[in-house]
């Protein structure tokens, strides 16, 4: 039975995509190896937040199963300009795996995929399957949104929740992303429920599992682009209602019923109820859609063409050019990285690795890395720590941590500080940038994390801490706030250069300390404001003397 173009088409494509995706080793992100795009897709998939991944490339198949009478009908007119992008594709495939990038990787299959759809079908089927080609664009995990829209719904959910609450006269109190009754006459605050919200409850997971469920609500109940485009639109602000919704059921339930069984030990296991009320977020956001889509209508119909008559396809005597070319453009991308050289480490470093045993008015105090960051990190990761104190009793003190590290040959040396505090406890609350003048004329701009964490109450039970984490990133001749810019600068020296930047990181910790005792935590009471001028104060004092660019000449 001889082939036909769509069949051979169906082959080289699948071919290609199974070659880039699950048999070349391409980046190894913070681990110690490189792993396939497909080995990085399974083990992301175990997180609930992407588990809808899994269904992308099933529910992709489907709409072109669907459409697959329409297609056969449409004539076979490959173009051009798609070898134009496939070919910029594999250039971004092997920047990627030069830069050690998964995301510049995933990026590059979904345009090859594009690409490959144009030069070998052309226009006409191009546009016929593009809905299901961004159904696919699902697929891919975005770890890098987790820090900065995970936080930011975290904190809108927690405002509105806390207005919604009181309007209703239901005295609430925000601490944080913690919600807590205030008091009363016959209760005391937190006493009818304490609430904290944290990432796992901040939307993330269900918001784009939400966004695939409106994009697809959106093609089969509308029928013109615009309202299609509003409905998907319209899954961020259900996503935002429905877990404002899990938040008011768990508070209620916790009203009635108890804290530990509404909501449980958050610390270690929550309760069947509160893992149920999960359900409530997607029906929710299911109503809902349906409820907007029975307030828009179907919309003005589409007129409809008259059906051509399907023409049974020819027989491929031979590959035609398109496909040929875009299977050699894979090959080499494939050879190239194969072929490639590892990237080398850089050798020169833009800090003097060693802290300063005093430091303006601060005396310094060397401390040991901690075991899991020498469990966590490569042999070759260099780091030295020091804890600074100002002179005199423990109600006029002032303490604070500095943390200074040198990447060794491994990406996974330096990462974003949000990956780990996490998994020590902390809640991140506020995240800026700060301009702080070390000398006259030379100003350093460092990223500043509020961050919060429980910790035990002398009296027994738990108390909220707060702390700044204040971090920046330094290069050879560069220092940035901004792990975007650190890694587009690591990309370019990486694929232009064949080095892997070394870069240092440094970081310093001081809590807010107006809630503690002097005598428990040694230090002076200190407000936010007043913590944020201390850390101005020690990066002044303690900067000039191990970021070369900042070292009196």
């Amino acid at each position: 039975m001889a082939l036909t173009s769509r069949s051979v088409f169906v082959i080289v494509v699948a071919v290609c995509t199974t070659a880039l995706v699950a048999l070349q080793p391409y980046a190894a992100g913070y681990g110690a190896f490189r792993l396939t795009l497909l080995e990085e897709l399974l083990m992301r998939w175990k997180d609930p937040t992407w588990q809808h991944g899994v269904l992308a490339p099933f529910i992709a198949g489907w709409l072109v199963w669907k459409r697959r009478a329409e297609l056969a009908a449409l004539p076979i007119q490959g173009s051009l300009a798609g070898l134009g992008v496939v070919l910029f594709a594999m250039v971004a495939y092997f920047g990627g795996y030069k830069a050690n990038n998964y995301y510049l990787g995933a990026f590059a299959v979904m345009l090859f995929l594009a690409g490959a759809t144009l030069a070998g079908l052309g226009w006409a089927h191009a546009r016929r399957l593009i809905f299901p080609w961004l159904m696919l664009g699902f697929l891919w995990p975005l770890v890098f949104l987790e820090d900065s829209v995970s936080f930011r719904l975290r904190v809108l959910m927690v405002e509105t929740t806390t207005w919604l609450l009181n309007g209703l006269g239901l005295e609430t109190l925000r601490e944080g992303t913690a919600l807590i009754s205030a008091a009363t006459d016959s209760h005391a605050a937190g006493e009818r429920f304490s609430l904290k919200v944290d990432g796992p409850c901040s939307g993330m997971r269900s918001l784009f599992a939400l966004l695939m469920v409106s994009a697809l609500f959106g093609y089969f109940r509308q029928a013109s682009l615009p309202r299609r485009l509003f409905l998907f639109l319209c899954g961020f602000p259900l996503a935002i209602l429905a877990n404002m919704a899990r938040l008011l059921i768990l508070i209620a339930g916790t009203m009635v019923l108890g804290q530990d069984f509404a909501v449980g030990d958050q610390d270690k296991e929550v309760s069947t109820f509160h893992f149920l009320s999960g359900i409530a977020v997607y029906l929710v956001a299911l109503a809902g859609l349906q409820g907007i889509c029975r307030l828009m209508g179907t919309g003005p119909a589409q007129a409809i063409q008259p059906a051509q008559a399907i023409q049974p396809a020819q027989p491929l005597k031979k590959p035609t050019l398109p496909l040929t070319v875009c299977a050699l453009a894979v090959l080499a991308a494939l050879t190239a990285c194969r072929l490639s050289p590892e990237v080398r480490a850089g050798e020169s470093a833009g800090v003097i690795l060693e802290l300063p045993s005093a430091a303006g008015r601060f005396l310094g105090e060397p401390l040991p890395p901690d075991q899991a960051e020498k469990t966590l990190l490569p042999e070759d990761t260099q780091i030295v720590k020091s804890q600074y104190r100002s002179p005199g009793p423990p109600e006029l003190r002032d303490l604070a941590q500095v943390t200074l590290v040198l990447a060794g040959a491994e990406r996974r040396s330096i990462h974003r500080p949000e990956v780990c505090l996490d998994g020590q406890g902390w809640s991140l609350i506020g995240s800026r940038v700060l301009p702080v003048e070390i000398a006259p004329g030379r100003v350093l701009r460092v990223r500043d994390l509020l961050v919060e964490r429980q910790v035990p109450d002398p009296a027994g039970g738990k108390k909220t801490l707060r702390a700044h984490y204040v971090y920046w990133f330094i290069g050879t001749d560069v220092s940035t706030p901004s792990n975007a810019v650190r890694v587009w600068l690591s990309t370019w020296d990486n694929i232009a250069r064949n080095v892997n930047h070394r870069w240092a990181y440094a970081g310093i910790t001081l809590w807010v300390t107006d809630t503690l005792d002097p005598q428990a935590s040694g230090q002076r009471q200190r407000d936010d404001a007043a913590t944020v001028r201390l850390a101005e104060e020690i990066l002044r004092a303690v900067v000039p003397h191990f970021q070369k660019d900042f070292r009196e000449k």
